[in-house]
């Protein structure tokens, strides 16, 4: 178990926590591409103080007719003024949440000089709903595998190949590619997949495991997870999928919430990452990037909605109830930056 430090957070949150919604909106092109393909983009103006950001909203069966609706639209970023950052970020949400309700974290991203992918994908079955408890000792692993590539392995999934995270990701890069040259989407693809090595994966809950598990199976930039993995098939057991494989633990990175409803199972699963070799986790808003060098961040920050489930284990990014300050910016932002590995202070992955 990870064992985290406590600590009074009473007066830091009560003058923090002066919530409010953001007032940062987008400039440039907005362009949401349906199934059907039809019309050009359709542009809006809006002032944005950090400058504008392209963004294109694509429903995935645009990429390929066969894969299923239902599952929320690909969210597509990047931010034509950054420079630096050469790679692709993909973000997963967690259980039955779409790319739309995690625009903040997709933008900060994009702020980073990423290309970045909000990427929508089958996540209607919850893993651990089914899966604790189960006396099948893969149960969790083999239903993320499904998800991933679409090969029949888990009765409690129904993934098609069409449907698997590695079609939904490869079909929209080689979409946008063809339909923007110009904005550099080809080096993310490589014989007609993804090319992983140029490519940071994260995702939320359910997302991170994913994120986890295309780590340990391919060699990627950098794996970045929001409250997660939250697998527990028992407890006290690390489930049989977690560990480091082709992706070392220097390039993992963590942030969950102390009264996450699954925190106990989050933080059973973190060390077996071999995350505790660089340092024990730190609460963000006591410290600040780089946060000692750390690769797990923890917080106790109010969810906007409130402590009561789910919102503690949402609010680590997702929009309506990641903690908000006076001026607008999400409280967390510098440890989504860190995360992310904003230099120079961001999270080193050479360690």
């Amino acid at each position: 178990m990870i064992r985290v430090a406590r600590f009074t957070l009473a007066a830091l949150m009560g003058a923090a926590l002066v919530g409010c919604n953001d007032e940062r909106r987008l400039v440039g092109a907005d362009q949401r591409i349906s199934a059907a393909g039809a019309g050009g983009p359709s542009m809006s103006r809006q002032i944005d103080e950090t400058g504008p950001l392209v963004r294109h909203v694509v429903a995935a069966q645009a990429t390929d007719a066969a894969i299923s609706g239902g599952f929320g639209d690909h969210y597509v970023w990047l931010d034509p003024a950054a420079r630096g950052n050469p790679k692709l970020f993909v973000f997963m949400p967690g259980t039955r949440n779409v790319p739309s309700s995690w625009l903040r974290l997709e933008q900060e991203a994009a702020r980073l000089g990423y290309h970045v992918i909000g990427l929508a994908y089958q996540n209607e079955v919850e893993v651990i709903g089914v899966c604790t408890g189960s006396t099948d000792l893969d149960c969790s692993g083999k239903m993320r595998m499904e998800i991933i590539d679409g090969i029949d392995r888990s009765p409690f999934v129904n993934v098609t190949a069409a449907n698997s995270i590695d079609n939904r990701l490869t079909k929209l890069l080689v979409y946008l590619d063809a339909q923007f040259p110009d904005e550099g989407w080809s080096r993310f693809l490589e014989d007609g997949a993804p090319k992983w090595s140029q490519i940071a994966v994260s995702g939320q809950s359910q997302g991170a495991g994913q994120a986890a598990l295309i780590g340990k199976l391919r060699h990627v930039d950098r794996v970045v997870m929001f409250s997660g993995p939250p697998d527990a098939r028992i407890v006290g057991e690390v489930d049989s999928w977690i560990g480091i494989g082709e992706t070392p633990a220097s390039k993992y990175f963590a942030l969950f919430h102390q009264r996450d409803h699954v925190a106990a199972g989050i933080q059973q699963n973190l060390p077996a990452f071999d995350l505790l070799r660089f340092g024990e986790p730190v609460f963000a808003e006591l410290s600040e990037p780089p946060y000692g060098g750390t690769h797990i961040l923890t917080t106790d920050l109010r969810p906007t909605l409130g402590y009561d489930r789910p919102n503690a284990h949402q609010s680590t990014a997702r929009d309506n109830n990641t903690p908000i300050g006076p001026d607008g910016v999400p409280l967390l932002r510098a440890a989504w930056r860190y995360l992310l590995g904003e230099p120079p202070h961001g999270g080193a992955d050479d360690q």
